[in-house]
């Protein structure tokens, strides 16, 4: 039986929402998706600070709590407005964002796509990065 929510941080490009909430279903075998949207979200989540985050991060709690996510997404994309640099800076933050938020969201497994243009009308979205970070109540040897 599949899980029934995973969430997502992605931008507000909606050329790159229905894309984005297929793969999560048929690759994560999930029902529904809990979206939280900011334009160009890997650099915001890669680079903003510790306040902004905090408020970022209560919304995947909400989901978390609420729904029984365990799953988060991190989602970039080609030809971004609110992130206007290179497809490949925008794997880099995706990779810095997911390492700053494993530390943070004990327990979660954390994703990050990146949706590239391959077409007028197409988008494909491609897996970047895995973790799953240790349970708060797991020890990790030094």
């Amino acid at each position: 039986m599949p899980d029934r929510f995973a969430t997502i941080f992605t931008c507000i490009d909606g050329r790159i929402q229905q894309p984005l909430t297929e793969w999560m279903k048929n690759h994560l075998d999930v029902e529904y998706i809990d979206t939280i949207t900011e334009p160009g979200p890997e650099a915001v989540l890669a680079a903003t600070g510790e306040r902004c985050l905090e408020v970022l991060l209560e919304k995947v709690e909400i989901s978390r709590r609420a729904h029984g996510s365990g799953t988060l997404v991190i989602a970039g994309h080609s030809d971004c407005a609110g992130n206007p640099v290179s497809d490949d800076e925008q794997r880099t933050q995706l990779r810095r964002s997911l390492d700053r938020l494993a530390e943070r969201l004990p327990g979660t497994r954390i994703l990050a796509v990146h949706a590239d243009r391959c077409g007028e009308r197409c988008w494909a979205p491609l897996l970047v990065a895995e973790v799953t970070s240790a349970p708060a109540d797991v020890r990790l040897a030094p």
